[in-house]
Order: C-alpha cells, then sequence, then structure tokens
C-alpha cells in the first residue's frame, strides 16, 4: 500500500501537469482570439473603404434567360 507521502508526490506530480495544460491551452485560446480580432479589424476596415452605395456581389446572368414558377401545396406561387 502506498504511503501518505507517496500519494502526496502523485497528487502534486498530476496537479503539476495539469496546469501545464492548463496554461498551455489559455496561451493556445489567447492566440486564437488575437488572430479573430485582427481578421475582424481587417473586415472592419474593408467595410469602412467599399463606396455605401455600390453592390458588390457577384452576379451572373440566367443563361437560359427565364423563370420557373413553382407551386405550393397550399397553392401559393413562388
Amino acid at each position: 500500500m502506498p504511503s501518505l507521502y507517496d500519494r502526496t508526490t502523485n497528487l502534486e506530480e498530476t496537479l503539476a501537469q495539469f496546469m501545464q495544460v492548463s496554461m498551455s491551452n489559455q496561451k493556445s485560446t489567447e492566440s486564437a482570439i488575437k488572430n479573430l480580432e485582427v481578421q475582424v479589424g481587417q473586415l472592419a476596415k474593408q467595410l469602412a473603404e467599399r463606396p455605401s452605395n455600390s453592390f458588390t456581389a457577384n452576379t451572373k446572368k440566367n443563361p437560359k434567360e427565364e423563370c420557373k414558377v413553382v407551386m405550393t401545396r397550399s397553392r401559393m406561387v413562388g
């Protein structure tokens, strides 16, 4: 049967490992948050520089140049 000293030593080692992993995870999380902050800042800058009266979506002309009506069960036309 392990002595109280052995059990305490094992507990201290386990706690030290847990603290090390926790600190590593915290640093990783902080790094990810900083990267997200930079990306959000870049997006905000791009939005601020874009003219507010322009629609910048990529649109394509319908090659068939036709539309189809969809009739639902409730007879609503969409």
